[in-house]
C-alpha cells in the first residue's frame, strides 16, 4: 500500500508543476531561413542555456525552420549537415516570437568533414570516467570482459573478481540494468560480449541518489545503438588467434524520422579460452606444523559460443510524449573442459599418494528480457517524468561429470569417484519505476521517484555418485535453494547551479525484505531492513580554466543470489564453493576532492569507509577424513581506502597524442575469519596507464598502450606485481570501412600470482590466461550520417547483478 501511496505521490506532484507551468509561463516561437543549396541534409539544433537539447527541426525546401511553444529564456542554434556541424549561433534571449536574420551557411565549411574529431579514449564527464572503446584499436577483436581487464585502475583476481580502484563489490551494469552474475559466472558472461558491440565504458565512483544505493562503485558498459537519422548499419567481423582461435560478428542497423527510431543488433562470437592455475597448499595444525601440501595443476578450456540480439523502437507520440519499448536476448553455449593433476605431500613434505580429476560439462546461460518506457516532457526546461517497466529472464543449465582416480606412491590405483551434476537455475525479475525531473527559472532543479522490484531466484543442484556403474543421488552435495527479495526505493535531488558555484543533495530511501529456503534442510533465512543513503555534490569554478569539486554517498553491496546458497560446487576432490546464508550486506561511506584543469588534466582524492565487507575467503576443514578448502565469502568487520587518481593527457607532436592515468591508494582490512584476526593489514599500491596514438596519415594511425600494477595487499591475500603491452594499427578508408589489427599482452606478463595466508593454511597460486592474442577485424558502416539524440531507459539497475557465484 506504501508503494501505491508513494506513485501517486509522485504522479501528483508531476501533474501539478505541469499545471502550474501552462498557467504561469508564456509560449514563443523562433523562426528564420537559411541559405543552402543542400536543404534535405540539414538539421538545425535548438539548446537551452544548460546545453540541453530542445527540439530539432528539418528546414523546408526554401530553407525556412520554426521553433514553435517555447518558453521565453536564452537559446542557441547548432547547424549540421551530413552530420557535420556547420553552424553556431550566439545565446539567442527569447522573450517574444523572434524571427532571425538570415543564416549564411558557407560551402567550404559544410564540405569539410576534417571538422570532426574523434574522441579521446579517456575523458571525463559528469563524475564519469568514461572509456571510448570504439576508438581503441587495441579492444579489436576482444570480449567486454578483456576491455575491462586493461581498464585503467581495475583489476582481476584469480577468482574473476573484478575491483577498482582498489575497492571490490561493484555493481556491473550493460546499458544501465545490472548483470545478474558475479565472480566466474560474470566473467564467462562478460566473455561472450564482442567489443565490437561495446560503444564505451562509464566507471561512477560516487553516484548520486538518483542511482540504485548498490554497488561501492559503477561500471557501466554501454552497447552501440546508432542515433543517426534516416537508415544507418554496420557490420563487423574479426578473427583472433593466441593459443586458440576467436571470431567475433557484429551487425546492426538503424532507422529514424521525426516519429519513429527503430534499432536491432546481432552478434555472434566463437571464442575458445583457457584458464590454467597452477596451486601450491600448505595446511597446519595450531602450532604451525606442516600436515600436508597439495601441489595442483589445474587446465580448464572453454568454448563460449554466444548470440546477443536485441531490437527496439521510440514511438514520438507528438513533441511532449515519447513511447518506447526493446526485447533482448542472450544465449551463451560452452563446454568447459577440465584436467587437474595433484600431488600429496606429507608432514616430511614426501609425497604421499597422488589423484587426477577430469572435468566434462556442458553449460547453457539464457537470458530474455522486456523493457516498456514512457517519457512525458512538461516544459522546455527540460522538466520531464519517464516511467519503465522491466521484465527479465535468466536459467541456466550445467550438466557435470568429475572423473577422480586416486593412485598410491607406486603408481596403484586407490580409489575411482564418478560425481555427476545436473543444475538448474531460473531468476526472475519485475520492476517498475517513475521519475520526475522539474526544471525551474534561475537554474533550479528537482528530482525525484519511486521504484519498486522483486526478485526470485530457484536454483537446483542434483549431484549422483556413478562410482558403482549406477548414478545415486548423492544427498550431501544435492540442494535446492529458492531466494525471494523485495526492495522498494523512494529518492529526492534538489540542485541549484550559479554563475560559478553549484550544489547538488540528495537522499535515498530503500526497503529491503529477503527470504532464503533452503528445500532440502527446511532452513528459512528472512531478513528486513530500512536504510537511508545521502547523497551530495558540489562544484565551483575558480576560473574558466580551473574547477573544484566535492561529493560523498552512502552505498549497500547486498550479498548477490548465489553467495547467500549453502549449496557446494565442487572444482576438483579437495575443492569446493559454497555460500553463505548467514552473509550481511555492506556499507560504504564514499568522499570525493577532485580539481580539474581546463577539463583535461583531473586530480581526484578520494576515501571510504565500508562495514561489513563481503570479501572473498578460503576455509580449510575436514570431511571424511580428508582436508579440504571451501571457497565462500564471508563479512570482515571494515575496510578503508585512501586514494589519489590523476589523469593527464599530454599532446606530444601533431601526430602523438598520449592519455596517461595513474592510481596511488592504500587499503586497510579489519576482521576475524577463519580463525584469523587481522588489523588495518594493508599497503601502500599504485598502477599506471599511458594508450599512445599516432597520426601516420593517409588514414592510418597506431596505438601503444601500457599498464603497470604494482604489489597489492587485500585483506589475506598478496598479489604480486603485473604489467602489459599492446600495439595495434589501423587504416580508414573513404567507403566508411576500417580495417584494425591488435596484439594484445605480447609478452605475455599480465596474468595474475598471488599467496593467501591464514592462520592454518597458506596458499600460493599463479593463473595463466589467454592474454597474447593477435586480431584482425573489418568493418563497413553504411546509410544517413545525421545526428539524433539518445534516450536512456530501463528501470532494473539494481537488481542483476547477484545471482552468480561470488
Amino acid at each position: 500500500m506504501a508503494r501505491i501511496f508513494l506513485f501517486i505521490f509522485v504522479w501528483l506532484i508531476s501533474m501539478f508543476s505541469t499545471k502550474l507551468s501552462a498557467q504561469n509561463v508564456e509560449n514563443f516561437s523562433l523562426s528564420g531561413n537559411i541559405n543552402s543549396g543542400k536543404t534535405h541534409l540539414v538539421e538545425i539544433n535548438l539548446f537551452n542555456s544548460e546545453d540541453k537539447l530542445v527540439k530539432t527541426e528539418i528546414p523546408d525546401k526554401n530553407g525556412k525552420f520554426d521553433f514553435s511553444d517555447l518558453n521565453n529564456g536564452n537559446y542557441y542554434l547548432k547547424i549540421n549537415e551530413n552530420g557535420v556541424e556547420v553552424y553556431r549561433s550566439e545565446s539567442i534571449s527569447l522573450a517574444e516570437n523572434k524571427v532571425l536574420p538570415k543564416i549564411e551557411l558557407k560551402e567550404k565549411l559544410i564540405e569539410g568533414v576534417t571538422m570532426t574529431k574523434a574522441k579521446p579514449y579517456i575523458e571525463r564527464q559528469d563524475g564519469k570516467m568514461i572509456l571510448n572503446v570504439e576508438n581503441s584499436i587495441a579492444a579489436t577483436g576482444n570480449s567486454a570482459f578483456e576491455v575491462l581487464e586493461k581498464a585503467p585502475g581495475v583489476n582481476i583476481d584469480g577468482n574473476d573478481n573484478i575491483s577498482l580502484r582498489g575497492k571490490g563489490n561493484l555493481l556491473v551494469q550493460i546499458d544501465g540494468k545490472n548483470t545478474p552474475m558475479t565472480g566466474s559466472d560474470l566473467a564467462n558472461y562478460l566473455r561472450g560480449i564482442p567489443s565490437s558491440s561495446v560503444e564505451k565504458v562509464e566507471f561512477i565512483t560516487n553516484p548520486s541518489s538518483k542511482y540504485d544505493a548498490a554497488g561501492t562503485s559503477i561500471i557501466n558498459i554501454k552497447l552501440k545503438k546508432d542515433q543517426r537519422k534516416g537508415t544507418n548499419g554496420s557490420a563487423s567481423v574479426a578473427l583472433g588467434t593466441g593459443r586458440y582461435i576467436k571470431n567475433n560478428n557484429n551487425f546492426s542497423i538503424n532507422h529514424r524520422n521525426k516519429k519513429v527510431n527503430f534499432f536491432a543488433n546481432y552478434s555472434f562470437a566463437y571464442r575458445e579460452f583457457f584458464n590454467h592455475l597452477m596451486l601450491d597448499r600448505n595446511f597446519y595444525d595450531d602450532n604451525q606444523t606442516l600436515q600436508k601440501t597439495y601441489l595442483q595443476d589445474n587446465f580448464l578450456k572453454y568454448n563460449f559460443r554466444n548470440h546477443i540480439a536485441k531490437t527496439g523502437m521510440d514511438y514520438y507520440l507528438n513533441d511532449k510524449n515519447v513511447l518506447g519499448f526493446s526485447i533482448g536476448f542472450v544465449s551463451n553455449k560452452f563446454d568447459p573442459k577440465g584436467d587437474n593433476s595433484s600431488t600429496v605431500l606429507g608432514s616430511n613434505s614426501l609425497p604421499e599418494s597422488t589423484f587426477t580429476s577430469q572435468n566434462r560439462s556442458k553449460d547453457h546461460w539464457k537470458n530474455v528480457s522486456l523493457n516498456l518506457n514512457h517519457k512525458y516532457t512538461i516544459d522546455s526546461l527540460g522538466s520531464e517524468i519517464t516511467t519503465d517497466f522491466d521484465y527479465i529472464n535468466y536459467s541456466n543449465t550445467s550438466l557435470q561429470n568429475f572423473d577422480t582416480k586416486i593412485y598410491d606412491i607406486d603408481g596403484s590405483l586407490r580409489n575411482l569417484d564418478i560425481l555427476k551434476g545436473d543444475i538448474n537455475g531460473k531468476l526472475n525479475i519485475f520492476s517498475l519505476k517513475s521519475d520526475l525531473t522539474k526544471a525551474f527559472k534561475n537554474k533550479w532543479k528537482l528530482e525525484s521517484g519511486v521504484k519498486t522490484s522483486f526478485v526470485k531466484a530457484d536454483n537446483d543442484m542434483q549431484f549422483f555418485d556413478a562410482s558403482t556403474g549406477s548414478s545415486v543421488i548423492d544427498t550431501n552435495k544435492t540442494n535446492h535453494f529458492i531466494y525471494e527479495e523485495n526492495i522498494n526505493a523512494v529518492y529526492g535531488n534538489v540542485s541549484k547551479k550559479w554563475e560559478k558555484f553549484s550544489a547538488n543533495f540528495g537522499l535515498r530511501m530503500e526497503n529491503t525484505n529477503v527470504k532464503g529456503t533452503q528445500l532440502t534442510t527446511n532452513q528459512i533465512n528472512r531478513k528486513n531492513y530500512t536504510q537511508l543513503f545521502p547523497s551530495a555534490v558540489f562544484s565551483y569554478d575558480l576560473n574558466e580554466k580551473n574547477n573544484l569539486e566535492i561529493n560523498f554517498s552512502r552505498r549497500i553491496t547486498r550479498p548477490s543470489y548465489n553467495q547467500l546458497n549453502p549449496f557446494k560446487f565442487y572444482l576438483d576432490p579437495t575443492t569446493y564453493k559454497a555460500g553463505n546464508p548467514d552473509l550481511n550486506p555492506q556499507t560504504t561511506m564514499n568522499y570525493e576532492f577532485t580539481y580539474s584543469f581546463n577539463n583535461k588534466y583531473f586530480a581526484t582524492l578520494s576515501y571510504s569507509k565500508t562495514s561489513d565487507n563481503i570479501t572473498d575467503v578460503l576455509k580449510p576443514t575436514v570431511e571424511n577424513g580428508n582436508i579440504v578448502v571451501v571457497q565462500t565469502n564471508d563479512n570482515l568487520s571494515s575496510a578503508s581506502y585512501l586514494g589519489l587518481y590523476l589523469i593527464a593527457p599530454v599532446k606530444v607532436t601533431k601526430w602523438w597524442d598520449m592519455n596517461n592515468s595513474a592510481n596511488f591508494y592504500y587499503g586497510s582490512y579489519t576482521g576475524n575469519i577463519a580463525d584469523t584476526s587481522i588489523k588495518n593489514q594493508g599497503n601502500f599500491t599504485f598502477n599506471v596507464n599511458s594508450i599512445n596514438s599516432f597520426k601516420l596519415g593517409n588514414g592510418f594511425t597506431a596505438e601503444l598502450t601500457g599498464n603497470y600494477r604494482a604489489r597489492e595487499v587485500y585483506a589475506y591475500m598478496n598479489l604480486k606485481p603485473n604489467w602489459f603491452l599492446n600495439i595495434g594499427a589501423q587504416k580508414k578508408f573513404k567507403n566508411n570501412s576500417t580495417l584494425k589489427f591488435s596484439f594484445n599482452d605480447i609478452f605475455f606478463t599480465s596474468n595474475p600470482e598471488a599467496s593467501n595466508v591464514y592462520a592454518n593454511y597458506i596458499e600460493n597460486f599463479v593463473v595463466r590466461r589467454e592474454t597474447r592474442v593477435a586480431t584482425i577485424s573489418y568493418t563497413y558502416n553504411f546509410g544517413s550520417s545525421k545526428n539524433g539524440q539518445p534516450r536512456k531507459t530501463g528501470g532494473a539497475d539494481d537488481l542483476k547483478q547477484r545471482i552468480g557465484n561470488g
